[in-house]
């Protein structure tokens, strides 16, 4: 299974974190990309932090933006190039989001 790692990040989140929900828009609903790879498209609602997280991959490196629920507020973004990366990047931003909250 591609991206792996940034699921199973996101699975342990969700299972020791009560109120975290996401959708997978992930490959079925986006149109494959040129090299025919399905892309990556997971939108989380954390709601015991009041964050949503977003993680893309269309092309060159995973992206993951965080953004208050409430839509006030700046929008963090992080490249972190593979999927490797992204996986501790999430794991890194679900623990700043838990310390901060």
């Amino acid at each position: 299974m591609e991206y792996r790692e940034i699921y199973k990040a996101l699975e342990r989140r969700w299972r020791s974190t009560p109120g975290v929900r996401f959708t997978d828009f992930s490959g079925w609903r986006q149109p494959r990309g040129a090299d025919g790879r399905a892309r990556l498209l997971l939108l989380i609602e954390d709601q015991a932090t009041m964050q949503r997280v977003c993680i893309t991959h269309a092309g060159g490196s995973v992206v993951i933006s965080c953004a208050p629920m409430s839509g006030r507020g700046t929008t963090k973004t992080i490249h972190c190039g593979d999927q490797t990366r992204a996986a501790k990047e999430l794991e890194r931003l679900f623990g700043r989001l838990d310390r901060a909250a």
